[in-house]
């Protein structure tokens, strides 16, 4: 039966499992310390089974990439060292290799989010303005469910463990320039795969926030 499943549903399969089990390690204390240092290949992941459907590498749909990658980890390092952006907040461990005090990582997760979260808008409207918001109100709504659950789960802390309302606004913002600029770039991407990537993050997050949180 399974030399019937496509390439792509393998991939799309093997995602799901991984977000499956993880959700289950992680709200079970026992296995908590095994799966939360799989956090940065889970990212990695998303990302590669994301392109991997999506099948666009064309030179301009990876220098759109890169560019998303270099905004998304520039503003969270500026962040992170200013204070001034999101808020006062640092990194944990979790995430690995840091520049800047900042993950390297965590320039994937606003890739693949962005990249996401456009597709899924794209399904629905080809409207410029709609593709400009959409958008970073699905961003940044998933962020108000991720930020009790990253800081429960030490990913990342904030100054007196208080989340500051500009950082919302801040990703907003943030989200608001990356997809003007995606717009520009004028990507067709896969819907499906993008919905997929959206709805196993808000799961992820939404089912660890009533566990955790």
């Amino acid at each position: 039966m399974i030399k019937n499943v496509t390439i792509e549903n393998r991939w799309i399969l093997l995602l799901l499992l991984f977000y499956f089990f993880g959700t289950l390690g992680i709200a079970t204390e026992v296995y908590k310390n095994f799966f939360l240092p799989l956090t940065p290949l889970n990212l990695l992941l998303t990302l590669v089974v994301f392109y991997r459907v999506n099948n666009d590498f064309s030179k301009r749909f990876l220098l759109l990439s890169v560019l998303i990658f270099l905004i998304g980890f520039s503003v969270e390092a500026i962040g992170v060292i200013t204070g001034v952006l999101f808020g006062s907040y640092s990194y944990g461990s979790l995430f690995g290799f840091k520049v800047f005090e900042t993950p390297l990582i965590i320039g994937v997760n606003w890739l693949f989010l962005a990249l996401s979260t456009y597709g899924v808008a794209q399904y629905f409207t080809n409207k410029w303005y709609l593709l400009i918001l959409i958008p970073p109100l699905l961003m940044t709504g998933l962020d108000f469910i991720v930020e009790p659950v990253a800081v429960k789960l030490g990913f990342w802390s904030w100054e007196n463990d208080n989340i500051p309302f500009q950082n919302y606004v801040m990703w907003f913002a943030t989200s608001i320039f990356i997809h003007g600029l995606i717009y520009l770039f004028r990507p067709i991407i896969n819907a499906k795969i993008s919905f997929i990537v959206f709805i196993a993050q808000l799961i992820f997050f939404g089912v660890l926030n009533v566990l955790l949180t």
